[in-house]
């Protein structure tokens, strides 16, 4: 499949719909990317991450109190960005939520979900993403040190050609996974729509079902990192979280 690797990036797509099980009761009422980190919604700081690539078009994929993302960015005219939105129950998983919203979605994107700040780097990402030539590329920490951010498992076995060879939605203590998934996708909507099924259901998984499905055909290409991420996956990570932003600007350092 020859795929044409000259278009840019002009939309990222967050995934936000999930209820934050493992912050209760901070999350009974709020979205998880809107719990407050180094002073503003940990979604604040990842808007800013995206502007900073250039991206200002976004589309929020919400479920799990959907109001308190809404009615703190409208619009996005504030942050001098142009935010949509996409609702679907709570209940609905982030596969279907996604295929959902792929009307919406540009041809060529960055997805990504609420709770995971790491310094993305876009140009680094698309000059990658050329040499390899795939239509897919996550970015991916490589947890020598096994100390990622879901600690020593890891999800993910890259090949010799830097590719994607098996990616698993449950972390495994197994030697053959030697990565984390950071969670940056960048992705051609038409390879999407070419492994979707046919009927979606609503527990469609993103990563077991689609993403998996793109590593076993030699479509998911990697983006190796040894610089670690934050998270607030948990409260423990959440207390790290305010760590990070403390001492971690926003310039993007060159050995990204």
């Amino acid at each position: 499949m020859a795929i044409k690797q000259k278009s840019t990036i002009r939309q990222t797509v967050i995934l936000s719909g999930g209820r934050g099980e493992r912050l209760m009761p901070l999350t009974a009422h709020l979205n998880k990317g809107m719990i407050p980190v180094a002073g503003r919604p940990f979604l604040e700081h990842l808007i800013e991450l995206f502007k900073k690539n250039g991206i200002h078009r976004f589309l929020i994929l919400t479920g799990h109190a959907a109001e308190s993302i809404t009615n703190y960015f409208g619009d996005g005219k504030k942050w001098g960005v142009d935010i949509s939105y996409q609702y679907a129950p709570r209940e609905i998983n982030h596969g279907k939520r996604l295929a959902l919203a792929l009307p919406l979605i540009d041809d060529f994107f960055i997805l990504h979900r609420n709770d995971i700040y790491w310094p993305f780097d876009l140009k680094k990402h698309l000059d990658h993403f050329q040499k390899l030539k795939v239509p897919a590329l996550m970015t991916v920490y490589r947890n020598r040190n096994k100390d990622g951010i879901y600690g020593p498992d890891s999800n993910v076995r890259l090949n010799e050609k830097g590719l994607i060879e098996r990616y698993d939605d449950l972390l495994s203590p197994n030697p053959f996974y030697h990565g984390q998934d950071l969670g940056f996708f960048l992705l051609k909507k038409q390879t999407l729509l070419d492994n979707l099924p046919a009927e979606v259901p609503d527990d469609f998984c993103l990563h077991h079902k689609w993403l998996s499905r793109l590593a076993e055909r030699g479509l998911l290409g990697a983006y190796p990192t040894d610089i670690p991420a934050t998270t607030t996956t948990d409260a423990k990570w959440l207390k790290k979280a305010e760590e990070y932003f403390k001492i971690v600007s926003d310039n993007y350092s060159s050995s990204n």
